[in-house]
């Protein structure tokens, strides 16, 4: 999905914003920028035509606006509705207009204070969880059920067990953002600098030994081969102040699975520290922050300071976010500072740790990211609901990532993918933004963007591809696995009840005490420090917590399967 993710990303929340990088004439007639190659041949794009879902004409409606509000105060940027080709595309498509909002600071406050002044915006993207429970309880949004007797893009874009979870007390009210029916895509994995790897002599990288003893070479070597003023750094992550990102490279080597601070274990959902592997792991990780492999600053550096040194050539091995690359542009610009260097994903891309036959791959489940819900305060909804869903059609999709037909495409191939004139890879990115590409996924539908990019990407030569979806297309995806069974389990508990606030005190003291424990002088120092975060859970009451996510667990097991095992 993510180009994203999205989340992700932010990973989820960085995986959507390493997404947004950057409406038309639906007619096709709008001439192309003078900076674009001729048009490929294929078959010509279908003209824009009203589906089941969309108005009968857009000449047949009112102008309409209304709010779309992201509940997200870090949210960036924020861009006029029209300014670029995508949104006038949509504008004209479907004559409405969107005038996009964002709290200035605290949007929990925010929030709270648009509830009780009832002065919600007509639309609101926020997370799933208790704040959204909350609005649907207090008659704040909109039931969808009506919409989709009328507009078919929703029910056929997300699966029945999706809309089935995310409904509250019976009632659908949620568009799920980055919404998919199976997995495509993928992020993480370990990366090795070529130069740094051939100046250790290209050792195999199958193991999560061999993981280790490169990382020992890389630090004997002392120098960076690209800089000798430099010395080089054997191991790091992306920036991971609580340590979650980082350790998730161990223990998934290990043979763990991990769904935050918590896992499935012995059938049970629990607190990932009290699976033994997961100790195993923290404590390889402990080795290599005593040996020099990892550095302290993992814990502190700034995003830009982690990309200061991805970009520095000094860096043996990462655990990292390959796709990155499409928004930082770490591996690009390694490349170009250093001719001859790149760098590579390993090969498995989740080495195994000794007598581990089992790895879990990255795990998708089908409801994605967050939600775009419609309050009550919105005049026509049934507008806003249309518009929204066109998104996730394949249409949607092609024209959130690559502009509309005109511009940089006017054909398609068989399979309805678009032939560009320029590949993504080379255009301006003054030009991307220009049409708006990449900044739209709202909502987003993982597979159908996914599946168009690598059909797209493939069609181009060599030369001209994605690296990162490259990968994701011949890599990540053939190895992801599916599942809703770690779905919604948060949800259950309220954060302000007894289970809420026994569940912030435990996972505060992790956030505060797992870097100290990665970081300790000695095994037995590390070991100390991490039953002591174990202890301090059972005596602040997290069974009380962990009872409640495991009975939620086991109902999604029994709907929707597990992986585990299997």
């Amino acid at each position: 999905m993510k180009k994203h993710s999205l989340p992700f990303l932010l990973v989820a929340v960085l995986m959507l914003a390493g997404a947004l990088l950057s409406g038309c004439q639906g007619s096709g007639n709008t001439p192309a920028p003078a900076t674009s190659a001729p048009a490929a041949e294929g078959t010509p794009a279908p003209e824009v035509s009203a589906s089941a879902g969309e108005p009968t004409a857009a000449a047949q409606l009112e102008p309409y606006t209304f709010v779309h509000y992201f509940n997200y105060d870090w949210w960036s940027p924020i861009r006029k509705w029209g300014d670029d080709e995508v949104s006038k595309y949509y504008q004209q498509k479907f004559n409405i207009t969107v005038d996009f909002q964002k709290p200035d600071s605290d949007a929990a406050a925010k929030l709270n204070l648009m509830i009780s002044g009832d002065t919600l915006p007509d639309s609101i993207m926020m997370d799933r969880g208790a704040d959204n429970i909350n609005l649907a309880k207090l008659g704040k949004l909109v039931d969808l059920a009506p919409f989709m007797e009328k507009n078919k893009d929703y029910e056929d874009n997300v699966l029945p067990q999706t809309i089935d979870q995310l409904k509250i007390e019976g009632k659908l009210y949620s568009i799920p953002n980055w919404v998919r029916k199976g997995h495509t895509g993928g992020n993480f994995a370990w990366i090795y600098d070529k130069k740094i790897w051939e100046a250790a002599g290209s050792p195999e990288l199958k193991t999560f030994n061999d993981l280790y003893n490169y990382a020992k070479k890389a630090k004997e070597l002392g120098k960076s081969p690209n800089n000798k003023d430099l010395n080089i750094i054997p191991a790091m992550s992306g920036r991971s102040p609580d340590g979650l990102d980082l350790i998730r490279g161990f223990y998934r080597s290990f043979g763990g699975i991990q769904s935050g601070w918590y896992t499935a274990l012995n059938g049970d959902y629990q607190l990932v520290f009290r699976d033994p592997t997961f100790k195993k792991a923290a404590l390889e990780a402990n080795k290599w922050f005593r040996e020099g492999l990892l550095q302290e600053e993992q814990f502190s550096d700034t995003t830009d300071q982690v990309l200061e040194k991805l970009v520095s050539g000094r860096n043996a091995l990462l655990w990292y976010d390959h796709s990155q690359d499409d928004s930082n542009h770490y591996r690009s610009i390694l490349m170009k500072t250093f001719p001859g260097d790149s760098y590579e994903l390993t090969d498995p891309i989740f080495p195994p740790a000794e007598g581990v036959t089992k790895i879990y791959h990255d795990v998708d489940n089908s409801m994605g990211w967050n939600v775009t819900c419609i309050t009550t305060k919105a005049q026509q909804p049934q507008r806003i609901y249309d518009l929204w869903t066109s998104f996730y059609t394949k249409e949607g999709s092609t024209i959130m990532m690559y502009g509309p037909k005109g511009f940089n495409w006017d054909s398609v191939d068989a399979n309805g993918n678009p032939i560009l004139k320029v590949p993504e890879q080379k255009m301006d990115p003054a030009e991307k933004d220009k049409l708006g590409m990449w900044f739209y996924p709202i909502p987003g539908h993982s597979d159908n963007v996914d599946n168009t990019k690598f059909a797209v990407n493939d069609a181009l030569p060599e030369a001209d591809r994605s690296w990162v979806i490259t990968q994701q297309a011949h890599i990540f995806s053939p190895q992801k696995l599916f599942s809703d069974e770690f779905n919604g389990i948060a949800d259950i508990i309220d954060p302000q009840s007894d289970e809420g606030i026994k569940r912030r005190l435990v996972e505060d003291n992790i956030v505060a005490q797992f870097p100290k424990m990665l970081v300790a002088k000695s095994e037995a120092e590390a070991s100390k420090l991490y039953d002591e975060i174990v202890k301090f859970a059972d005596d602040n009451g997290l069974k009380d917590v962990e009872a409640k996510y495991n009975e939620k667990y086991k109902d999604n097991v029994a709907k929707y399967g597990t992986i585990i095992g299997k």
